[in-house]
C-alpha cells in the first residue's frame, strides 16, 4: 500500500526518541567493526550536534523501535556520550528486503563498509529477488559489475582471500582476476593474490593475468603472474565511432564499471575468437 503525501511528510519529520525504546535491527548491514573510529565520531557529535538523524523502521508513537540506519551514531550517543535521546526519522513499515536495501544504501553512502558486511547483504537481496542481478543493481543503485563482483567472490573465494579484502588489503577487481586466472583452483587463486598484494603489477600485467592464465591451465600461480609481467608488445589503434555506438559504449561501461578500453578489447576478443579468427 502507498504512503499518502501526509503519511510520506510524517516520515520526513525529525522527532527525539529514548535510546531505551531502540534496538539494533537484525537487518542492518554493518555487524562487523559497528565501534571502529567511535571516540572520533563521537567528538564530531559533541562537537557540531547529530547532523544526521538515524533512521527507524515503524512509525513514530509505537515503541519500541527497530535501527536499521546509524548504528554508528546511535552507539557513539549510547557508550560514549551517555545521552538519553537521539534524533530520528522513521521509514514507516518496511519488509525485511526493504529494510536491508535502505540500511545498505545509507552505510555505502556514508562509511564504506567491510566486504564480509557488504557481500552478505547483496547475496541475501540476490537471493530473495530469485537470484536476479539487475533486480539488485535497480534497487540498490551499485553497477552490475558491482553486485556480480560480491555474489562470485562470495561463492568462490577462500576465508583467507576474503579477510584480506575485509582489510583492504587487495580490491574486488584483483580478486576476480585471480580467481578467473586460477580456474577456480583457489589454491592458486590464493596465491595469485599473494603474488599481486607482494609485487603491486601494473594494470595491464593485472589483466593479462586472465589471458594467461586461460591459456596455461596447468601452470603454477608463479608460472602464471611472471608470463603476465613479460614485456610483451602492444599497439594502438584509434577507432572512429558512430554517436550511437559512443552512447551505448557509454553506458556499458557505467553500468558494468569498466573502462571503454577494457570493454572493447573483451568485446573484439569474443568476437574474433567466436569467427575463428583466434587460436
Amino acid at each position: 500500500m502507498k504512503n499518502t503525501v501526509e503519511d510520506e511528510k510524517a516520515l520526513e519529520q525529525i522527532h527525539e526518541i529514548p535510546l531505551t525504546e531502540i534496538t539494533i535491527s537484525h537487518d542492518n548491514v554493518r555487524h562487523s567493526d559497528p565501534t571502529k573510529n567511535l571516540e572520533e565520531l563521537a567528538a564530531s557529535i559533541k562537537k557540531h550536534g547529530l547532523l544526521q538523524p538515524v533512521v527507524l523502521k515503524g512509525v513514530f508513537g509505537t515503541p519500541p523501535y527497530e535501527l536499521i540506519s546509524g548504528q554508528r551514531r546511535f552507539l557513539a550517543h549510547e557508550q560514549i556520550l551517555h545521552k538519553h535521546m537521539i534524533r530520528a526519522v522513521f521509514a514507516g513499515s518496511l519488509s525485511k528486503a526493504e529494510a536491508v536495501i535502505r540500511s545498505l544504501v545509507e552505510n555505502l553512502q556514508r562509511l564504506e563498509l567491510r566486504y564480509e558486511d557488504t557481500a552478505k547483504a547483496i547475496t541475501y537481496l540476490y537471493e530473495k529477488f530469485g537470484k536476479d542481478e539487475r533486480a539488485v543493481q535497480r534497487e540498490t543503485g551499485l553497477s552490475l559489475r558491482t553486485v556480480r563482483d560480491f555474489i562470485l567472490i562470495e561463492a568462490r573465494a577462500t576465508p583467507k582471500i576474503k579477510r584480506l579484502l575485509n582489510e583492504r588489503k587487495v580490491s574486488h577487481a584483483d580478486v576476480k582476476r585471480a580467481i578467473r586466472a586460477a580456474q577456480d583452483n583457489l589454491k592458486k587463486a590464493e596465491a595469485l593474490v599473494d603474488l599481486i598484494i607482494k609485487n603491486k603489477p601494473t594494470a595491464h600485467q593485472k589483466r593479462r593475468l586472465v589471458a594467461v592464465g586461460e591459456r596455461q591451465k596447468g601452470a603454477s600461480a608463479e608460472s602464471i603472474f611472471n608470463e603476465a609481467r613479460r614485456p610483451q608488445v602492444e599497439q594502438s589503434m584509434v577507432v572512429s565511432l558512430p554517436e550511437e555506438l559512443v552512447k551505448a559504449l557509454a553506458k556499458a561501461t557505467k553500468s558494468l564499471s569498466l573502462e571503454p578500453e577494457e570493454l572493447a578489447i573483451k568485446v573484439l576478443g569474443e568476437w574474433l575468437q567466436a569467427q575463428g579468427f583466434t587460436g
